[in-house]
């Protein structure tokens, strides 16, 4: 009856257009919801989804595997939404760096599950983690967007870029966290769009006098 049970759920959601690595990865980030997925195993996807123990194992090799699909799904995701941002702002390519630092922020706090994947701080999620095609994606679309602030003068030419993208990231990201963790609130900060571009201003201003230098 067991069995029958977890083919009739499958089936169903099959039926909604959802084929079995789809099931497998929306169990594993509902999973996520509770527990940490590093104790999140495939026997435990398989019971939630109502499916062969073996199921996983059939379209995913491993649970890196699984790790690194649902970091590509979650980048080319995030990759869209920056690409959406900086086309709404195509002729300011400073507002696009703002609107991309906002979009990130906004992405982690709509979809935290992909976000801890993505970027999770647990390193023995991704100890065998290949670089993933959405990631490379996402830093060619942000390289992009400092590149064209270099041309325009909102940014100093000559820096190498890769350590501009390193600022402005490490800058969001870590207010994202802490935001996460309600280790900063809106008490401290105010809304958090508007302190995030206040700190992309001071970044932006202080490299343009270290280039003066």
């Amino acid at each position: 009856m067991k069995g029958q049970g977890g083919t009739t759920a499958v089936a169903e959601r099959e039926g909604r257009g959802r084929t079995m690595p789809d099931v497998i990865i929306a169990t594993f980030l509902e999973l996520m919801r509770t527990r940490n997925p590093n104790s999140i195993t495939f026997r435990d996807i398989a019971a939630a989804a109502g499916i062969s123990h073996m199921a996983p194992y059939r379209h995913f090799r491993s649970k890196q595997e699984l790790l690194n699909r649902i970091g590509d799904i979650g980048f080319g995701m995030l990759a869209q939404a920056l690409e959406d941002a900086a086309a709404r702002h195509a002729r300011d390519p400073r507002r696009q760096i703002f609107a991309a630092c906002t979009c990130y922020y906004r992405f982690a706090v709509d979809n935290p599950a992909y976000a801890q994947v993505m970027f999770g701080t647990d390193r023995e999620l991704w100890n065998k983690a290949e670089l993933l095609p959405a990631l490379i994606r996402t830093r060619t679309i942000l390289l992009g967007i400092i590149k064209r602030c270099q041309s325009t003068g909102d940014l100093p030419g000559g820096l190498d870029e890769k350590k501009v993208l390193g600022l402005l990231w490490a800058h969001v990201h870590g207010f994202t966290l802490l935001a996460a963790n309600r280790l900063l609130t809106e008490r401290e900060t105010g809304a958090p769009e508007a302190f995030l571009e206040e700190g992309v201003r001071v970044i932006l201003a202080g490299l343009h006098v270290a280039a003066q230098k």
